[in-house]
């Protein structure tokens, strides 16, 4: 059963737990007060940086029922994921994903962004088909 008065709150971002830029920055800012806020609700997700993340994260098995049966249904399709302790203040917990190992979803996916809503995609950039790929992980955690 739901408890609608203990939700989930769910922050997702290109720079958790992978620096770029600025972002990074703003996001480990902000987090020791929404873990103070939410506690172990609240969740980070990105894409799974494997050079940051080795020292950076702290993998755990996800406690809450419906996020540990969500990615195990996302590893059972052949998705890394990794989820953890993110070791800064207030480490919070993340999801992170190897979004390579979700490129065989990328045609389909960018189908369906053509024929549900018209949006076309270029077919080499890698930056549109590494954030597709991104949110329609994203999307698949939250439809689980």
């Amino acid at each position: 059963m739901r408890d609608v008065n203990q939700p989930l709150l769910f922050e997702t971002a290109w720079e958790v737990v992978n620096k770029v830029g600025g972002i990074y920055t703003v996001i480990k800012t902000k987090v020791p007060v929404t873990v103070q806020e939410y506690g172990d609700r609240y969740h980070l997700t990105g894409p799974w940086n494997r050079f940051s993340a080795h020292v950076e994260v702290e993998e755990i098995e996800p406690d809450h029922p419906a996020i540990k049966s969500a990615i195990e249904s996302i590893r059972a399709q052949g998705i890394q994921v990794l989820y953890g302790r993110w070791l800064i203040d207030g480490a919070p917990r993340v999801i992170l994903f190897d979004i390579g190992s979700a490129a065989y979803k990328l045609d389909e996916w960018k189908g369906d962004l053509w024929r549900l809503a018209g949006i076309p995609s270029p077919p080499n950039d890698v930056e549109t088909n590494d954030s597709i790929l991104l949110g329609y992980l994203n999307a698949w955690l939250f439809e689980e």
